[in-house]
């Protein structure tokens, strides 16, 4: 037997009775002795363990597969389309693993968009909001995901994953909770970089403060430029190492007689927090129109702050304090850090 012949065999009895186990298909349930594990998206099957060996398939995000062996930084598995070959380890999430991603993606399923983003280049969604920390998705350049939160993390080193003793942070990120549309999964993925995905004409006008969230208000038909316009709700951060998630509201108004935007509502010095929720018809004393809910701290409270917007402009209708739970309330919570916690 060659050397080659060797590494395809599985060596363990419980790699042999997985094997019988799937070829017979898993529609009456696995034996218990089991264990599933779940593959990263455009994950590649390889038929042999040699440097020029055929791609047998490329793998979805979520695949069920058993291992049937492992040879350093490689494993044999099985699908349950019966698809067999050799994959990189770090290509797999065990049980538990799948198991933190579904709760959070359980925690932050009635947390509206806040807007879409773009990732600037190759991206990894992780599992947790370090840089360490298990990736489960990879973005492509340009690819789009909605932002659900910010957080403020501490830069821990990855020794952190194992430590019995949590080392010092080396520094602060911001990271975005996310949620991946076209899996319909939450994770987290490092702040900066993402882009909003605005027109350029009107990204410009941020004046290099980053963009937290935004939201289309109305439009407004401008028939010199036979296009219709986008009227913009803007939640900006203009400070480093804020636990807060903006300081700065704008609403935009296309002007279509001097064809360019104005700022038509601008509050500063804000300790706010997403996420905000936009009222697709909120009723008012003024009229029913377009609002939106923002939250605010202040004094130590957490205040819901609710405005209209009607016929171009904003009005404030409504102010008071968060009771009891918040409407949406993040898994990273509201005005601290991101805080550890060690998977089991």
């Amino acid at each position: 037997m060659n050397r080659r012949t060797a590494i395809r065999r599985t060596s363990t009895a419980a790699a042999l009775a997985a094997t019988a186990c799937l070829s017979c298909g898993w529609q009456s349930g696995p034996p218990p002795e089991v264990e599933f594990h779940y593959t990263r998206n455009e994950t590649e099957l390889y038929e042999g363990l040699e440097p020029d060996a055929p791609t047998v398939a490329v793998l979805d995000f979520d695949t069920r597969v058993v291992v049937l062996d492992t040879h350093r930084s490689f494993v044999n598995v099985r699908t349950v389309d019966q698809l067999a070959g050799w994959l990189r380890k770090s290509m797999l999430l065990d049980g538990a693993m799948r198991q933190e991603l579904r709760r959070l993606s359980g925690e932050s399923a009635a947390i509206p968009s806040q807007g879409v983003s773009r990732a600037r280049d190759t991206l990894n969604v992780h599992l947790q909001p370090y840089r360490w920390s298990t990736t489960f998705y990879q973005l492509d350049k340009d690819e789009g995901f909605e932002i659900l939160d910010r957080m403020l993390v501490g830069r821990l080193p990855a020794s952190a994953a194992t430590a019995r003793t949590l080392p010092e942070p080396t520094g602060t990120d911001y990271w975005y909770l996310v949620r991946i549309p076209s899996i319909g999964q939450a994770g987290w993925l490092l702040a900066n970089m993402a882009y909003a995905d605005l027109p350029l004409e009107v990204a410009m006008l941020a004046g290099g403060q980053t963009i937290v969230a935004y939201f289309p208000l109305g439009t407004v038909e401008d028939d010199s430029l036979d296009e219709t316009k986008t009227d913009w709700l803007w939640l900006q951060s203009t400070e480093g190492d804020q636990t807060h998630d903006f300081d700065v509201l704008k609403v935009l108004r296309w002007d279509a007689k001097r064809d360019r935007y104005l700022v038509i509502r601008q509050n500063s010095n804000l300790k706010g927090y997403l996420p905000t929720e936009i009222v697709p018809d909120l009723e008012a004393g003024r009229g029913t129109g377009r609002g939106f809910r923002i939250l605010l701290e202040r004094d130590g409270e957490l205040h819901e702050r609710t405005h209209l917007y009607l016929n171009h402009r904003v009005y404030q209708v409504d102010e008071e304090p968060v009771l009891g739970v918040a409407r949406y309330k993040p898994p990273g919570g509201f005005g601290r850090r991101y805080e550890f916690r060690p998977l089991l």
